[in-house]
């Protein structure tokens, strides 16, 4: 654990907070060979050159998954998620996508 994410994380409001955290722990349950670090003012999980970026926006939590297939098939798993190329948004008015959001985290850091 990084004590930059951890304050990144602490700063937020407690739904947004929750969240991260939620991503954070759904992260270092997959994998035990993950670096977390501050890059691009946001946490950022990197594993073997593949990489899972999280950001508290304004009213939704951005995931940045660094592949677009992977971001098209978890936007897939519910109509109210938007999204960028290799971005996902999750607004705080719709529930979080865990099942979906863990099988996206670990292909993405998977590299496949």
């Amino acid at each position: 654990m990084n004590p930059e994410v951890d304050a990144y994380i602490a700063a937020l409001p407690p739904l947004r907070r929750e969240r991260l955290e939620a991503a954070r722990r759904t992260i270092h349950t997959a994998f035990d060979d993950i670096a977390e670090s501050i890059e691009w003012k946001m946490p950022v999980f990197r594993r073997s050159g593949a990489y899972v970026g999280v950001a508290s926006q304004k009213s939704y939590v951005s995931v940045y998954l660094g592949c677009s297939e992977t971001a098209r098939r978890l936007m897939s798993s519910d109509p109210r998620l938007k999204g960028g190329k290799a971005c996902v948004n999750i607004p705080d008015s719709t529930p979080w996508p865990e099942a979906a959001l863990q099988d996206a985290i670990a292909e993405a850091l998977r590299g496949s």
